[in-house]
């Protein structure tokens, strides 16, 4: 006996399976709402490194390694002896400058006593001619005198008033007054030119002394000679500028180091940080200042906390060549536009001593809609 069929059912089961279709497609409108929600509000790539910064190891004077006091991959302080150069030559550089320092010092200090010397002949000449100055007036006016006395004889002497010798003592001692009056003369414009050979010596010495208010040119001069000394010297002593690791090390005890070439890198530990590609369509939702997760591939299970710290202004077109100067733009067709990507920078603030940062990592980063916490501002703060 056969069971009568509901002429409903098939009804029923269209009707659920549109139901059903409906529900799927608001779940995928839902669904799709959601995850483009989330991925704007908190952007995230795998395009993504660990990064830090290299600081190349170059010598700065030349000679021969002595000392090599790290390995390749090691971890060195502030502060740490790296290697050291022969420092024997510019030992004797430096006190080749010392001596000529001291040399420089007791010429100047010479130089000064004979300027002082000279200044003191020309001053003694001025009072010897001022001397020999009044001494010609005095003559001078002793030499008037006997002209009128003898002026007032000569007629005296015609009349027979006065006595021949008397007019002849007159005469005789006229001309002496006058011989006496151009040798003084003479020696006033000796002491003249003296003096202005004197003063011509002063002059050089003050000028060979190159004193120049309280600086002295010539001594300053050895000083500097003695400070680029010490600094070659110290040159000779590399130490670690911040604490970092060895990478790059090819070098060993024995070789030559030129002045400018590179023996080594250092890492900077004080600061890893991960670069971040991000398509240019999320960077509306990114802003210095918020707070991120890094993910590292090599870490599985652990993130570390970081902050945004800024967003690349620029990148290279990957289709524009330039050809002098107009731009190459390749004429093509794209069915599919590909978003841009600029790098983000995002400083990692925590460190996990079972976890090194190595650079070159892979990294997952996710930017969070939020500014960091204190904890994480506290971390940023420069060690």
């Amino acid at each position: 006996m056969e069971t009568p069929q509901n002429p409903d059912l098939p009804q029923r089961r269209v009707l659920i399976g549109r139901i059903l279709g409906i529900l799927i497609v608001l779940g995928a409108i839902v669904t799709g709402s959601m995850v483009w929600r989330i991925n704007y509000r908190h952007p995230r790539t795998n395009d993504a490194m660990v990064r830090a910064n290299i600081v190349g190891i170059t010598a700065e004077v030349s000679g021969r390694i002595t000392e090599l006091h790290v390995e390749d991959n090691q971890f060195v302080r502030k502060g740490e002896l790296l290697y050291v150069i022969d420092p024997r030559p510019y030992q004797a550089k430096l006190d080749r400058a010392k001596a000529e320092l001291l040399l420089a010092e007791k010429e100047v200090e010479s130089r000064r006593a004979s300027g002082s010397s000279a200044q003191s002949a020309v001053e003694r000449l001025r009072h010897q001619r001022a001397a020999a100055a009044a001494e010609i007036k005095r003559i001078a006016a002793e030499d008037e005198y006997l002209h009128h006395r003898l002026q007032e004889l000569e007629p005296l002497a015609d009349k027979q008033y006065v006595t021949g010798d008397q007019l002849r003592q007159a005469r005789s001692r006229l001309d002496a007054s006058r011989a006496e009056l151009a040798d003084a003369v003479a020696k006033e414009q000796a002491m003249a030119s003296a003096i202005a050979e004197a003063e011509s010596e002063s002059s050089r010495a003050q000028s060979l002394i190159a004193q120049v208010g309280d600086i002295n040119a010539r001594v300053e001069a050895a000083k500097a000679q003695v400070t680029a000394a010490q600094l070659d010297l110290e040159y000779c002593f590399v130490r670690a500028p911040f604490a970092a690791y060895v990478t790059n090390l090819n070098t060993r005890e024995g070789e030559y180091a030129k002045a400018g070439s590179q023996l080594f890198a250092l890492v900077d530990d004080r600061h890893w940080y991960a670069i971040a590609d991000f398509k240019e369509t999320y960077l509306q939702a990114i802003q210095p200042g918020q707070e991120a997760e890094v993910f590292l591939v090599g870490y599985p299970g652990k993130r570390f906390r970081g902050v945004v710290t800024g967003i690349g202004w620029a990148n290279s077109p990957d289709n524009v060549k330039q050809q002098g100067v107009l731009p190459e733009v390749e004429r093509t067709l794209n069915w599919v536009m590909l978003a841009s990507r600029f790098p983000v920078r995002i400083e990692i603030l925590e460190r996990d001593p079972a976890r090194p940062l190595r650079m070159g990592m892979t990294a997952f980063v996710t930017v969070l809609d939020r500014p960091p916490t204190s904890d994480s501002q506290t971390a940023q703060t420069p060690r």
